[in-house]
C-alpha cells in the first residue's frame, strides 16, 4: 500500500471533525472540534472538511525543522511549489537544529512585499501584514483591520558577517498559508502555496450547497446546547465474547469550545473472560473481589465527568462508583490532560487550530490542516498536495450532487492494491435550505499475516441529523478473525441557557493524566 493512499485519506480523517453531531462525539473523548461559522466563498474547505467522517490510520504527521541537525556540506536547497529557489547574496542555514531563510528573499519568492526598519521587519501579501522583530520571538499577523500575537520557537536574527536577516523557515511559509517539510535525503526544505492552490482550484467550480450546509451547521458551533445520547454496543476478540455495553450521556457545549457533560459506562464482561480462559486453556477462576468488580461494572457501571476549556487547551475527567472503589483507584481525584502537547505529539499545531476555529473561517481550517501534510518528498510534494485539493474540490462541486427527492448526494472513492474506502454525504433540503445530513464511510482491505495467512478488515460507518436535531450514528468494524466491533448511538440536540463548567470544583484534587499512567506502568 502506497504512503500516498494513506496520505489522503489521514488528511482527510483530520479536516473531516466539522459536522455538529462528529464534533460532539469526539470531543467527549478529548478531541478538539474544528468549528465554521463564515459564509465565504471558499467552500471548498467545508467540502473538504465532510469528505470523511473516520478513516484508518493516525492523524498526518508533520516533519519538523528539528531533524536538521546535520545538513550536508553543499548546503540547503529550498523548493517553493515544485521549482528550487535561486539565492544570490544570502544562502539558507542551520542553527540551533532549525532551518533559517534569507527575509526578503523567501517573501519576495511568495509574492510578499517587504521593508526594514531598525530592528522591524515587515512583509505584505494579500491583505495580510506580519511583522517580526530582530532578536524577539514575538510576531504580529494584521488582517482585516484585526491583530493577532504569534509565538515563535525562535527568534530571526541578523547574520554578523552578510548583514542579512534571517527569518525560521516554518514561520515564514505558514505565516502566508503556506505548508512546508524538510527532504532529508536532498537537504531541501519544501514550501507548498496552499492558498494560491485553493485559490485555483476555487476559481473552477461553485459551492452554493457547501454554502448552504454551512449555515446549517453554524447554528450548533455558536450559543449553548444540551446535548442527551445513548449508546450501546458490543465486541469480540480472537473469537471470545461477546463483550458487551452500553451507556449514557448528558452535557452542555458553549461556543463549541467550552464542554461539561456526565456519562455512564455499563459493562458486562462475564462472557468474554470465560472465553479468553478457554482459549488459553485455562478453568474460569474468579475471585470474591473479581466477581464483585463484575457485577458493579453490569449493574452500576462506571461514572465519568468530563470538563474542558479547548481554547485554553485543556480537558478534566473523574471517575466514580463502586467500580471504581474495587479497582482501587481514588474517588474525587479528577485527572488533566493537555490536548496542546497531545496535538503536537501528532505534528499537529494545537494554537493554529483553535485560532482556524475561532475565525469561523473554513478555508483557515482547510490551510492549518495542509501545513501538516507530509512533505518529505521533494519530487512529489507540489503534484500530491495540489491533486488533493483539485480532486475534492471536483467531488464536491454543485455538479457533483446527485438529486434524488429531497436529498443530494455525492460519493468519493479510493481504492489501491486491494484496500477500498468508499464515502457519502447526502444533504436533505427543504425549501432551498439544508435541514439535516448523512456521513456515511465503507472499507474493506485485506492483509497478508505473514504466514501465509490474511487478514480481512472491514469498516461501515454512517451518522446524521435530521430536521428535530435528532442525531444518530452506527458504527462496525471487523478484523477477521482477531476483532469484531459494533457501536450505535443515538441523541439528541437541544438549545441551553446555562454555560457548563469548565474546571473542577474548587479545592479538587488534580492529577496530570501521564501521572496516572506512569503509576499504572510502574514509572
Amino acid at each position: 500500500m502506497s504512503s500516498t493512499f494513506y496520505r489522503n485519506l489521514r488528511f482527510l480523517t483530520l479536516v473531516s471533525c466539522t459536522s455538529p453531531y462528529y464534533n460532539q462525539v469526539n470531543t467527549y473523548i478529548g478531541l478538539e472540534e474544528f468549528t465554521m461559522k463564515s459564509m465565504s466563498s471558499r467552500a471548498l474547505a467545508l467540502a473538504l472538511s465532510l469528505t470523511v467522517l473516520s478513516a484508518c490510520g493516525s492523524a498526518l504527521a508533520a516533519e519538523d525543522d528539528t531533524m536538521l541537525i546535520s545538513p550536508a556540506p553543499s548546503g540547503i536547497a529550498v523548493q517553493l511549489n515544485g521549482e528550487a529557489l535561486t539565492f544570490t547574496d544570502a544562502v539558507p542555514v542551520a542553527q540551533d537544529g532549525r532551518t533559517f531563510l534569507p527575509f526578503r528573499a523567501v517573501f519576495e519568492a511568495m509574492g510578499a512585499e517587504v521593508s526594514n526598519e531598525g530592528n522591524t521587519i515587515t512583509a505584505v501579501r494579500d491583505g495580510k501584514t506580519l511583522t517580526m522583530t530582530i532578536g524577539s520571538t514575538e510576531a504580529t499577523l494584521t488582517e482585516g483591520g484585526a491583530s493577532s500575537a504569534i509565538t515563535m520557537d525562535v527568534a530571526p536574527y541578523v547574520d554578523s558577517t552578510t548583514w542579512r536577516t534571517y527569518v525560521p523557515v516554518r514561520f515564514a511559509a505558514q505565516a502566508f498559508g503556506c505548508a512546508v517539510g524538510w527532504d532529508q535525503d536532498n537537504q531541501t526544505a519544501v514550501i507548498v502555496d496552499t492558498e494560491k492552490l485553493l485559490d485555483a482550484a476555487l476559481a473552477e467550480h461553485q459551492f452554493t450547497y457547501m454554502e448552504k450546509y454551512l449555515a446549517y451547521n453554524q447554528q450548533f458551533q455558536e450559543g449553548i446546547w444540551d446535548i442527551s445520547a445513548q449508546f450501546d454496543g458490543s465486541a469480540t476478540m480472537f473469537g471470545a465474547g461477546p463483550l458487551s455495553f452500553q451507556g449514557s450521556m448528558d452535557g452542555t457545549t458553549a461556543d463549541s469550545l467550552q464542554m461539561a457533560a456526565a456519562m455512564n459506562l455499563k459493562m458486562d464482561l462475564t462472557a468474554f473472560l470465560d472465553a479468553m480462559s478457554q482459549v488459553a486453556g485455562q478453568a474460569s477462576e474468579l475471585t470474591a473481589e473479581d466477581q464483585a468488580l463484575l457485577d458493579a461494572l453490569k449493574s452500576e457501571g462506571m461514572d465519568m465527568e468530563i470538563r474542558a476549556d479547548m481554547e485554553k487547551g485543556v480537558m478534566y475527567l473523574t471517575m466514580g462508583g463502586s467500580a471504581l472503589e474495587t479497582l482501587g483507584l481514588p474517588a474525587d481525584t479528577w485527572y488533566s490532560f493537555d490536548m496542546a502537547s497531545m496535538y503536537g505529539q501528532m505534528g499537529l499545531d494545537y494554537t493554529a487550530l483553535i485560532d482556524a476555529s475561532k475565525t469561523m473561517d473554513a478555508s483557515a481550517l482547510l490551510q492549518t490542516a495542509l501545513q501538516s501534510a507530509d512533505l518529505s518528498d521533494k519530487d512529489t510534494a507540489y503534484a500530491t498536495v495540489s491533486a488533493l485539493v483539485n480532486g475534492a474540490a471536483k467531488v464536491l462541486a454543485d455538479d457533483s450532487f446527485v438529486k434524488s427527492g429531497d436529498n443530494y448526494t455525492t460519493t468519493y472513492a479510493l481504492e489501491e492494491d486491494g484496500t477500498k474506502v468508499t464515502l457519502s454525504f447526502t444533504l436533505t433540503m427543504q425549501s432551498d435550505k439544508v435541514v439535516g445530513y448523512e456521513l456515511s464511510m465503507d472499507s474493506s482491505t485485506s492483509v497478508d499475516d505473514g504466514e501465509g495467512g490474511q487478514i480481512t478488515t472491514t469498516t461501515a460507518m454512517k451518522a446524521g441529523m435530521d430536521t428535530e436535531n435528532h442525531m444518530t450514528a452506527t458504527v462496525s468494524m471487523g478484523m477477521d478473525p482477531l476483532m469484531d466491533l459494533s457501536l450505535n448511538i443515538t441523541g439528541d440536540y437541544a438549545a441551553g441557557d446555562q454555560a457548563p463548567e469548565t474546571e473542577p470544583p474548587a479545592g479538587a484534587t488534580v492529577v496530570p493524566y501521564e501521572q496516572l499512567i506512569a503509576g499504572a506502568l510502574g514509572g
